[in-house]
């Protein structure tokens, strides 16, 4: 027959502590990574223009679908975003809500003219946000659009 050992205490406490410690090193890290907001908004302290210490008025552009280049070969890759800019003021806003066809026109000759690779990475958006950004400020005459926000995005 198989003798029973006494079980030691100190051991089964140090397991219990470091299961403990396990779990909340684990529930840190899915905090800090997955950007939980706790009832905050998400994004507000983004949204805030440090220039003028309040965000301007939004205007919703709609949805685009659009071939992406690919040089001389006709392109099977395609990009769908919904785009909203913020400008300067409600002026602006009235301007380009007048104006919406040419704000589309222009968005949808940036967005052709982008491939796979230029698009790709943080970087990549960043320059397409700048380049939608400067072709909308062409068809302004006053004030300006302040930023350009993707609120949906795929690439395939």
């Amino acid at each position: 027959m198989l003798a029973r050992r006494p079980v030691d205490v100190r051991n089964i406490l140090i397991l219990v502590a470091l299961v403990i410690l396990l779990a909340a090193g684990s529930a840190y890290s899915v905090y800090m990574f997955m950007g939980f907001t706790f009832g905050r908004e998400p994004g507000a302290a983004e949204r805030v223009d440090s220039r003028q210490g309040v965000a301007g008025p939004l205007l919703d552009v709609g949805s685009f679908t659009v071939n992406l280049a690919a040089g001389d070969l006709p392109s099977a890759r395609y990009v769908r975003t919904g785009i909203v800019l913020e400008v300067d003021s409600e002026t602006t806003k009235r301007l380009l809500e007048e104006r919406q066809p040419q704000v589309r026109e222009r968005v949808i000759r940036v967005l052709r003219q982008q491939t796979m690779e230029s698009i790709r990475g943080v970087e990549g958006m960043e320059r397409l946000k700048e380049q939608v950004q400067a072709a909308v400020n062409e068809t302004l005459a006053d004030g300006t659009v302040r930023d350009v926000y993707f609120v949906d995005l795929v690439v395939q």
